[in-house]
């Protein structure tokens, strides 16, 4: 639901978060023309002017910035071309359809310390009150991966150097992001690939679904992701921590963007955008108040 986006967004790798969103968005658009026309109605029923309502509705009922509301408007193109390409509606008028008024597209500032995460890494790990498959999602968004890759590694991915681990991602532009692990954060990698080998799957992190171990579905994920953000006392998101990661590595570590490229996976011009958006959207904050339990 609604008519597969979500297993079909899911499967292009789209992190379980954002498809949540997602969905979310759509549930409402379908509730929002039910309601209007007091009826059920079929996507090819949805005409565009419902559609502008909703999203001035949206606005006006939630205060949103134009920048949230220009995300809902993107997951509705999106859906609609999913719908088009499944034969569920005959005519996409999405790519033509425009608001009102222009909306101001720049997106929001990302306040989170990158720094404060690192600094709770070896109470994470150490912890008994956080499960291993959260403890290894954590070492990963620490590392820059995204959620659509975290969910695919293969134990074939990684490579033991006796005093570190490299995990070796190949990505969808064709190249190679390569993120190491040492010391106690190989403990908890190699813990998951013995879970893996006694499962009989070749996934790092798995869920198992009618009798079969597959790819870390969405209600693991998010327990997972529920835990550390109880534990940690702040939420932690995968694209805000990749971008502070990024921050971090360019503004503390000094690192170039030629570096940069091994440790995103990415060509140049793709990693100087990742960067440039780091730069303009990054905003250290202090956790004074937060504690770990």
């Amino acid at each position: 639901m609604p008519y597969g986006y979500e297993q079909y967004r899911l499967a292009k790798g789209i992190s379980p978060k954002t498809t949540y969103v997602e969905v979310r968005v759509i549930r409402e658009l379908l509730a929002y023309v039910s309601h209007k026309y007091k009826k059920h109605l079929e996507p090819r029923e949805i005409k565009p002017i419902d559609i502008r309502e909703f999203l001035i509705q949206q606005k006006q009922q939630n205060n949103l910035k134009d920048a949230t509301l220009n995300r809902k408007l993107i997951t509705i193109r999106n859906w609609f071309d999913y719908l088009w390409n499944i034969d569920k509606i005959e005519v996409d008028f999405m790519p033509k359809f425009k608001m009102p008024e222009k909306l101001d597209k720049s997106k929001a500032k990302i306040e989170v310390n990158y720094e404060f995460f690192l600094s709770k890494k070896s109470d994470v790990l150490q912890s008994s009150k956080v499960q291993l498959y959260a403890k290894a999602l954590f070492l990963f968004y620490l590392k820059g991966v995204r959620v659509r890759d975290i969910v695919n590694i293969s134990l074939d991915y990684i490579q033991d150097h006796e005093d570190h681990l490299i995990v070796k991602i190949p990505k969808k532009n064709g190249h190679i992001q390569q993120v190491q692990f040492e010391e106690d954060e190989m403990g908890i990698i190699l813990e998951c690939m013995e879970r893996a080998i006694f499962r009989g799957t070749p996934y790092l992190l798995s869920s198992k679904v009618n009798s079969e171990y597959i790819p870390l579905q969405l209600g693991s994920f998010k327990d997972y992701l529920n835990s550390l953000k109880e534990f940690l006392g702040v939420p932690i998101r995968s694209e805000q921590i990749r971008l502070a990661y990024v921050h971090y590595l360019y503004t503390k570590k000094m690192l170039k963007v030629e570096d940069l490229q091994d440790v995103l996976g990415g060509n140049l011009p793709s990693v100087s955008t990742t960067l440039k958006e780091a730069l303009e959207r990054v905003e250290n904050i202090e956790y004074n108040k937060q504690q770990v339990n």
